[in-house]
């Protein structure tokens, strides 16, 4: 039999209320023995939380959720108290000598994926939603839970089935003459899902940099103002300026919300051919690993030098910096942007470009993980190899093979076949109560 668990389902600390949440065939007896009589599905009840002696633990209220019409699809009890982590902890404790189970990190929501409430995209997603530190991220993750990515994803399982059924009918029974008609209408239908797919790859890839953030490496020569740049920027002194060359010894970094994405500024050593010392050298090592991790790269200079640009594979903006002290501004591209770092001037035309350059502000459809990339990234290859064969002649059992390896790969992303140790995985991520 299930067990019955019990956690705090709201965050921990202080606050005006906390929602302890029960869960499992003996949520009901857990629940009336904590707070009486309870009403029906769905309507709160205000009742005294009490222990088994009789003495009140607190004023509150409590639901009642039945199965299957709840979060995890099993009998939920919800009590609300008020927020001090003390009389939550004596909930807790009472619950539990009442027989049910403190719950594992996000075992709430494990039991509503196993209970088929929710794909594990979905599941997913509402980790990423409690989690998200931007509006963008929010919203990015919202849509996933909402189950558009999932839906598509099974339209798109669907479409393979069945052109995997018709090209295996071709196989078993090769004395029936295979149309070139339908062949060419499976071909395009192949074709089609192998689009949606590199396009929903393509925004995953982008639904990862929004989950995890953005990389923008600040590098240049000794005494441009790269410093001084992540100190406008962040509109605070984080690294220290001199007019003294290379101060900056270590990279420094800090994450901004730009755009309602977060993006990571690093700010590095000064570059340069012939460093005085061991110590410069590390510097300038770290200041390119810094760069090879690197959504973007700003290239800082004092614009009344004239130094040599160095060549980065990686996105590169030029910061023409200190330009106060010229007559005029020259004219930004977006390649190029002038700027004074120490008087602020130019930074919100820095900005549009970086988030321009980093493409924020397309269209996210979902908040993906490494996972799904893989995943998605897997069945391109296999529905390409699905063509090549088909438009190779080198036999329909191939294009079959591939047709139903691309459908596990999209099946991974939703509902994995075995995957007890992906599943420890991916709900470890999870807190307590959720």
């Amino acid at each position: 039999m299930t067990s019955t668990i019990i956690a705090p389902a709201s965050a921990p600390g202080r606050g005006g209320i906390s929602v302890i949440r029960l869960s499992g065939p003996l949520a009901v007896k857990v629940g009336e023995a904590l707070c009486g009589r309870l009403e029906k599905p769905w309507k709160l009840k205000h009742c005294k939380i009490k222990r088994k002696d009789g003495n009140v633990i607190d004023t509150g209220l409590v639901v009642f959720f039945k199965s299957p019409n709840s979060y995890t699809g099993e009998d939920v009890v919800e009590i609300h108290s008020h927020g001090n982590p003390k009389i939550v902890d004596l909930i807790v404790e009472e619950g539990v000598t009442c027989g049910a189970e403190i719950a594992g990190p996000g075992e709430f929501t494990k039991r509503a994926y196993l209970n088929n409430k929710i794909d594990l995209a979905q599941a997913e997603s509402v980790a990423d939603l409690i989690s998200a530190q931007t509006e963008e991220a929010a919203l990015a993750a919202h849509n996933s839970l909402s189950g558009q990515f999932s839906s598509d994803i099974n339209s798109c399982i669907d479409s393979l089935v069945k052109s995997r059924v018709y090209v295996e009918a071709s196989i078993d029974f090769p004395d029936e003459e295979v149309e070139l008609a339908e062949l060419a209408q499976t071909r395009s239908e192949i074709k089609k899902q192998l689009d949606f797919i590199e396009e929903t790859l393509a925004s995953a890839k982008r639904g990862v940099l929004v989950r995890e953030g953005f990389s923008v490496v600040i590098v240049g020569p000794p005494n441009a103002g790269k410093s001084t740049l992540l100190n406008a920027l962040a509109k605070k002194d984080l690294a220290i300026t001199s007019d003294e060359a290379g101060t900056t010894r270590d990279s420094i970094s800090v994450n901004l919300n730009l755009g309602g994405v977060v993006v990571e500024f690093v700010d590095t050593a000064g570059l340069r051919k012939k460093p005085d010392n061991e110590i410069e050298k590390e510097g300038i090592k770290r200041a390119l690993d810094a760069v090879q991790g690197a959504n973007l790269v700003l290239q800082v200079f004092d614009v009344t030098k004239e130094e040599k640009l160095d060549v980065f594979e990686k996105e590169t903006v030029t910061v023409f910096n200190k330009c106060d002290l010229l007559d005029c501004f020259p004219e930004d591209s977006l390649s190029k942007v002038f700027v004074s770092s120490e008087k602020g001037l130019g930074l919100d035309r820095l900005v549009d470009l970086v988030l321009f350059k980093l493409g924020v502000g397309e269209e996210t459809v979902l908040l993906s993980r490494r996972r799904h990339v893989t995943c998605l990234q897997d069945c391109v290859d296999c529905l390409s190899s699905s063509l090549s064969a088909l438009d190779g002649e080198e036999g329909l059992e191939l294009v079959a093979e591939n047709l139903l390896a691309a459908q596990k790969c999209l099946g991974k992303i939703t509902r994995p076949v075995s995957s007890d140790d992906l599943l420890g995985e991916i709900f470890s991520e999870f807190c307590i109560g959720k």
